[in-house]
């Protein structure tokens, strides 16, 4: 179980992921309990349940790559020989300068490098790299304790009219693969692709779900809670449009 605190329009939220241990204040509080997936105690606070894809990172390193679709097989293989480079850096400011153009060519919502700041040392960042220029990123949240390393943003250059789109996608994909083989050696057990889109009938959310899906991982239902002051503050944010600020 991992906690930080981030700030909400004025005010600070507690946020926990991946556990769950009663604190009176807590309940109280301005709280969020995240992706939970047994809860055996009882909440005293607003239920959502929310859909993730998660790919096993305990098993070797040949049966994870056999359980990717036949095109990210032959993807991954063509980005290699490409000469596409993965790193892990944590140059908060180059991710958000990068996210943030991919995210204007989406109209999404940008981030900010306080967000990522927030995350302390559970944040981690990565990068896909052609001739040195960064064509694809991804930032993680990562739960040493539990095993667990979400996915929180990912970006690339495919939607750059200027850029190679193919590439761009493949070395997207090789990114994916990187990530799990980095986060494997390090002993964690899931992959979690961040967010699973579900009974949409939103064209590019189904097609980021298939996305998911072929790196051949489970869609998982997960819990997540609200204490009952922030559950009311998120719906007067909500009424007054200040959801999605970063």
């Amino acid at each position: 179980m991992i906690r930080f605190k981030k700030k909400f329009i004025f005010f600070k939220v507690s946020e926990y992921w991946f556990g769950y241990k009663f604190n009176f204040l807590d309940i109280i509080g301005l709280t969020a309990y995240l992706h939970l997936k047994e809860v055996k105690e009882k909440m005293y606070a607003i239920k959502q349940i929310s859909f993730t894809v998660e790919n096993e990172l305990e098993e070797s390193e040949d049966i994870i790559f056999s359980k990717f679709s036949k095109t990210v097989k032959v993807e991954v293989k063509q980005a290699e020989k490409s000469g596409v480079e993965c790193i892990f850096n944590q140059d908060i400011k180059r991710f958000v300068e990068f996210y943030n153009d991919f995210a204007a060519s989406r109209k999404i919502d940008a981030i900010s490098e306080r967000r990522l700041n927030e995350m302390g040392d559970y944040l981690q960042l990565s990068y896909a790299l052609y001739n040195g220029v960064t064509i694809a990123a991804h930032s993680y949240l990562v739960d040493k304790e539990s095993g667990i390393v979400r996915l929180m943003q990912s970006a690339s250059k495919r939607l750059n009219e200027t850029f190679d789109k193919q590439l761009a996608g493949r070395a997207n994909k090789l990114l994916h693969y990187r990530d799990m083989l980095y986060f494997k050696e390090r002993g964690f057990k899931v992959y979690d692709f961040g967010g699973y889109a579900e009974n949409t009938t939103d064209k590019g959310l189904q097609g980021i779900n298939s996305f998911k899906l072929s790196f051949g991982g489970q869609k998982i239902v997960c819990n997540n809670y609200s204490s009952y002051p922030y559950f009311l503050l998120k719906k007067i944010a909500g009424a007054a449009g200040l959801l999605g600020r970063a």
